[in-house]
Formats: C-alpha cells, structure tokens, sequence
C-alpha cells in the first residue's frame, strides 16, 4: 500500500536533477507508484501543454509530503 493514493494534493519538498526547480511546487498524485515502480506521478507541477507533451513528472514517497 502506497503512502499517497490517486487524488492527494502533495507538495515537493525535495527533487533529483531531473525535477530541478520543482521543489516548493504543489500537484496531483496521478498513480500512487504501485504501476511504475515506486514512482509516483504527480500533475499540476508543469503547465497543462507540457504535461500533454512531456508527460506526468514522478517522485519517490520522500520526495513528498501532503499538502
């Protein structure tokens, strides 16, 4: 069972360098990590046009914390 389920508003509060510059930013858990691996997906980080084209960004559970 995953900490975040699908629909948790969360905030990152810490980030790889693959999510530089998203920590303090507030999203959407999207898939609570039990489909990828232990990442969760989280939207509302990016805009609404770069997530269509790039995709949801994923963090670790410790990345995370409920907002």
């Amino acid at each position: 069972m995953s900490v975040y389920q699908t629909g948790d508003r969360v905030v990152v509060v810490s980030a790889g360098p693959e999510n530089a510059g998203t920590v303090g930013k507030t999203g959407t858990v999207v898939d609570d990590g039990t489909l990828s691996g232990g990442l969760i997906a989280v939207k509302g980080i990016d805009g609404r046009i770069a997530e269509a084209v790039k995709g949801y960004r994923g963090y670790y559970a410790d990345q995370l914390r409920k907002a």
